[in-house]
């Protein structure tokens, strides 16, 4: 998705027609009588030419831009075809030279005089030539990629060369990539949605031997470059005080914070991170924008100038909006540079609130839309023209609404190549568009002035800002809470008052605890002389990216000796070792990558008790061992409970410490007893028990190990005829997704498969909130390599008891191709026994899931994992008993029979409820 192309409009025409667009219509239809006057305007028509056809505004933009050092690599865009099958390459060819013929601006050439370019158009016969690569005998698709770069940087001179080039990749005999590069001057996205579709249909006469049948176009760029000069001159003086008075208030440059000072010139090189906002989250923004009466893109630029007023501490900000121009149905069918981007001026002064400022959005976004006939280009002389930045703006937020163009090649198979752009024309530029359920995109940003770890920080703060946007819309813009790193004033200071409010001259130690007391996440374990968040002279150094992140202790053999100045989520306390370990409370330990996803996902005050300590845990009675794992083994490290199933405790470590933990008896202890010594032993166990079909490596989580442990541990169970599976329990793609990036990875699990067994992975996201983009990527990858995937979760008090929350968690794991199988009932383990939810409470909510899912969504069993084994809970009877099943047992005559207890108040285990 390209921002700032012709699929980009505004207000009401951003979205598919949905009643968000005929609600909004009937206003813009209001708004400015001047855009009504404008386009009863003499009708665009084709006229004869002057010897000399001036541009466009926008070529004419674009044409001293491709003249300045570096301007040239901002100045082209791409399309790649995949095309599998019988490729006619003459019908190509063909179709080619008549899309060509068909689109004068095609065949232009550029030139000057007198200081002021001009167009030559070409004849209709200038044709296209093809150059062709044959990639046959090399590594094609690494070949590919090279060509793909090199072809986007070879430049264009506009002064004796047409303005397209394109080229055929032959990479099998019946497997080609057809490349088509044009300039800017003569294109937009808008185009290429166009040539896409023109190609099909010309490419098809071509083969069949017959005349296309695309409707003869009415005009041609020069005759809207020609309109466009004679535009009411009265109308656009009209819009152009409208415009002065709106670029009167916002500073010329957007402040902000970078990590390299900005270069003298404007250097284009960029890169950009993907954007994901998940199908929960976009479903309460439409509900948000539903209420306000405005649209999808009107909050979500709200959400986006949030972050930006918030990080730049500037409470009036200009914001460019591309516009796709195409309002005329005259250059509807046009291949040319139409697009026209609109600087929206946002105002957050006097603190407004979230609602509030929605309206401000959306009434600067319809004013600009009633003043878009006056091009960019004479909007930006009215200002000046810095070298060293965009003029105007350095932002953009531009709204895909058009998809990609469906085309069809008789005879071939056609994929869009996927074209990685490394051109950022501006600071930063955020391109979204609504894919299925979700918001989809990413956040392309200039790498002369940001590292990726930066903009990555961006991404997560606009999670943030829309969360609250949607939990709360009535909190004021400046004190939303918003955990921002880099953010250096909750303001602008206006007055005394403010100052008072928001002080800049706080020493850094005050700052430091400030943020400790707003940021419950903010939790250090200081043993011995260990330092807490309070020592701001050591801890200052590494503020910029986490200001005061959890600390753990410094090994892994869990708390030193002497006292510790420990935080809870309710607060400072001062503990002993022995207190720690008499009730069984494990260090705080956790990863940064899910710190941070918890932080932004909009979620952090239910997910925070998955892995921050809490006061809870040392009233928390119970066992250690709440299912009969230490009965049930028969050698060190591996359990054999249920006939079929083998579990090999392999690790004692995992990767973050869950507070719920029903292993707490030894995960993250310096002992390691129960953890499998001899693997050799274990595998002559199972290979004596032809009863055993799957094996789960558990723990802890098995992949803190590294993979050539795991391979070591699969020398002995891949040759046991009898497993058809081996399984991997783990929480890591929650909390380290990256794991799952390892090449060796994808060996060991290619290894399992032609062992002719299946490898299967068992995720435990108990919450949407963890389901992070990097672990929905693996997940899929690894799902390509045929490695299956089943997720359990935990049913956690204060966390994730809420019916709609565990449906949109089971639905996203289904839409990922993980399929939910457990919902346990989380145990009575000494330290965390205050997780569970009433029995009666569980069995309502499970009802509550099933109702909002799908049917082939419904593939979930809420289990209580017993010491007599694995108990389906089913039901709450009239009669007040509470009706179970067997699901697993150690006896298999016992499976699937169903059993009742009576209803006892308050009863979370099967042990809390009366026999009889």
């Amino acid at each position: 998705m390209g921002y700032d192309e012709g699929s980009v409009t505004t207000i009401a025409f951003l979205q598919s027609p949905t009643e968000e667009v005929f609600m909004k219509l009937a206003r813009i239809i209001q708004i400015d009588t001047d855009a009504a006057r404008l386009s009863a305007v003499t009708p665009i028509v084709a006229l004869p030419r002057p010897s000399r056809v001036p541009l466009s505004f926008a070529q004419q933009r674009v044409w001293f831009l491709s003249r300045l050092a570096g301007g040239r690599e901002a100045c082209h865009i791409q399309m790649g075809l995949r095309l599998r099958g019988e490729l006619d390459e003459a019908a190509l060819q063909s179709a080619l030279d008549g899309l060509v013929a068909r689109h004068e601006v095609l065949r232009t050439i550029f030139g000057m005089q007198g200081g002021e370019p001009f167009q030559r158009i070409g004849p209709a016969d200038f044709g296209l030539s093809v150059k062709r690569d044959d990639l046959t005998a090399a590594d094609g698709e690494t070949t590919l990629a090279d060509l793909l770069r090199n072809e986007a940087d070879a430049a264009f001179d506009l002064e004796v060369e047409p303005p397209i080039r394109s080229r055929l990749v032959r990479l099998a005999v019946d497997d080609h990539v057809l490349l088509i590069t044009t300039h800017r001057i003569v294109s937009d996205d808008w185009s290429r949605t166009i040539m896409t579709r023109e190609l099909s249909e010309l490419y098809a006469a071509a083969r069949e031997s017959r005349a296309d049948r695309l409707t003869p176009l009415p005009l041609q760029y020069a005759d809207y470059a020609l309109w466009q000069r004679s535009l009411s001159r009265e109308v656009l003086e009209r819009q152009s005080e409208y415009w002065l008075r709106k670029l009167a208030g916002p500073p010329a440059v957007l402040k902000l914070p970078t990590d390299r000072p900005r270069p003298a010139q404007q250097d284009y090189s960029g890169n950009f991170i993907e954007v994901v906002l998940h199908e929960p989250l976009t479903a309460q923004l439409k509900a948000l924008s539903r209420y306000h009466g405005t649209t999808l893109f009107v909050t979500l630029l709200t959400g986006w100038a949030l972050v930006l007023a918030r990080l730049s501490a500037q409470d009036e900000l200009l914001i460019g909006i591309p516009s796709g121009n195409r309002t005329r149905s005259e250059i509807a069918g046009l291949i040319g540079l139409f697009v026209n981007t609109l600087p929206l001026g946002i105002d957050l002064s006097d603190d407004p609130t979230l609602a509030k400022l929605l309206k401000r959005v959306n009434a600067a976004a319809l004013g600009a839309h009633a003043n878009q006939d006056l091009p960019f280009e004479q909007v930006m002389e009215l200002d000046t023209q810095p070298v060293a930045h965009t003029p105007i703006f350095q932002v953009i937020f531009a709204w895909q609404n058009n998809g990609t163009e469906s085309a069809k090649l008789p005879g071939l198979e056609l994929e869009h190549v996927g074209i990685d752009d490394r051109v950022a024309q501006h600071d930063l530029a955020l391109d979204l568009a609504e894919v299925g359920e979700a918001v989809r995109g990413k956040l392309i940003y200039a790498t002369s002035l940001f590292e990726r770890s930066t903009v990555d920080r961006f991404v997560e703060y606009l999670q943030q800002a829309l969360s609250q946007m949607a939990v709360d819309s009535g909190q004021r813009a400046w004190s939303a809470p918003l955990l921002l790193a880099d953010e250096r004033l909750r303001r602008p200071v206006e007055s005394n008052r403010m100052k008072a409010a928001h002080p800049l001259d706080r020493r850094v130690q005050e700052l430091f605890e400030a943020q400790e007391e707003r940021d419950p996440k903010a939790i250090a374990v200081g043993f011995d002389q260990g330092l807490s968040c309070r020592d701001p002279n050591t801890r200052a150094k590494s503020a910029a990216t986490d200001l005061c992140p959890p600390r753990s202790s410094p090994t892994n053999s869990g708390p030193g000796s002497g006292t510790a100045a420990m935080d809870f989520i309710e607060g400072r306390r001062v503990v002993t070792e022995g207190e720690l370990q008499a009730k069984s409370i494990t260090r705080y330990h956790v990863t940064k990558f899910y710190r941070e996803q918890i932080t932004n996902s909009g979620y952090y005050n239910k997910l925070k008790y998955i892995v921050e300590p809490s006061f809870e845990e040392f009233e928390s009675s119970g066992s250690l061992d709440t299912s009969g794992e230490q009965d049930n083994t028969v050698l060190p490290g591996l359990q054999h409970k249920y006939a079929q199933t083998g579990l090999l405790l392999a690790t004692n470590r995992c990767v973050s410490y869950c507070r719920f933990c029903f292993r707490k008896r030894l995960v993250g202890k310096d002992f390691d007893d129960e953890i499998a010594p001899d693997f050799a032993q274990i595998a002559q166990y199972i290979g004596g028990h032809p009863e055993m079909t799957n094996v789960l490596l558990s723990g802890g989580d098995p992949f803190v190990l590294t993979t050539a442990k795991l391979d070591k541990i699969l020398d002995h169970l891949l040759p046991i005829p009898h497993l058809d599976s081996i399984r991997f329990g783990t929480k890591t793609v929650a909390y380290d997704p990256k794991r799952f990036e390892d090449p060796s990875l994808s060996a060991l699990f290619q290894r399992i498969h032609e062992a002719g067994k299946a490898a299967v992975i068992v995720t435990h996201f108990d919450h949407i909130g963890e389901i992070s983009i990097d672990a929905e990527r693996n997940i899929r990858s690894l799902r390509a390599q045929g490695v299956q995937f089943l997720n359990q979760s935990v049913l956690l008090a204060k966390v994730n008891d809420d019916p709609e929350v565990l449906a949109a968690t089971f639905a996203k794991c289904h839409q990922m191709g993980v399929r939910p199988y457990y919902l346990f009932q989380a145990r009575p383990v000494k330290g965390a026994s205050h997780f569970q939810v009433p029995l009666h409470r569980g069995i309502e909510i499970a009802h509550g899931i099933n109702q909002c899912l799908s049917g082939i969504q419904k593939t979930f069993k809420y289990i209580m994992s017993h010491y007599t084994g694995k108990i389906e809970l089913l039901d709450l009877g009239a009669d007040g008993l509470v009706y179970m099943r067997y699901h697993q047992h150690k006896n298999s005559e016992k499976i699937g029979k169903i059993f009742t207890r009576p209803q006892r108040e308050g009863a979370c285990w099967l042990d809390d409820l009366p026999e009889g």
